[in-house]
């Protein structure tokens, strides 16, 4: 009757009602109600990695639409508490650093630390996870 027990226990602990890793999964944000960027985090146990793919937006009077997309590794993901922080490389090798902050299950918000012309920094994306 143990042994039933320990098995039963460790099948409930790695299948499908062990608990969800807070940002592993796929991101969508939207802008204007347009594909904006898709962010895949992975988790290795305590190492973590992903990929993210920012669309090109293009707005010539009849609306905005996805013109193309540029996809980048995650440089140094790192998760402390409910905030997300990496980095990718910008076609010049330079760096650029953004976070994720969850707030909530599914909801989350992506923000990018790139300056924009004019000053400033990106608009924050609102995040969705897929499921």
């Amino acid at each position: 009757m143990k042994t039933r027990g320990l098995i039963l226990i460790a099948a409930l602990a790695s299948g499908p009602l062990a608990a969800e890793s807070s940002v592993a999964g796929t991101w969508q944000g939207k802008l204007d109600g347009v594909p904006a960027v898709t962010l895949t985090v992975k988790e290795d146990g305590a190492a973590w990695s992903g990929t993210i793919v920012f669309y090109k937006i293009l707005d010539d009077g009849s609306g905005p639409r996805v013109t193309g997309k540029d996809t980048s590794v995650l440089v140094k993901p790192k998760l402390e508490g409910k905030v997300l922080s990496f980095q990718v490389k910008d076609p010049n090798d330079a760096l650029i650093g953004f976070q994720m902050e969850l707030t909530g299950s599914n909801e989350a918000e992506l923000k990018g630390k790139a300056p924009q012309a004019g000053g400033g920094g990106p608009p924050a994306v609102k995040m969705t996870r897929e499921r």
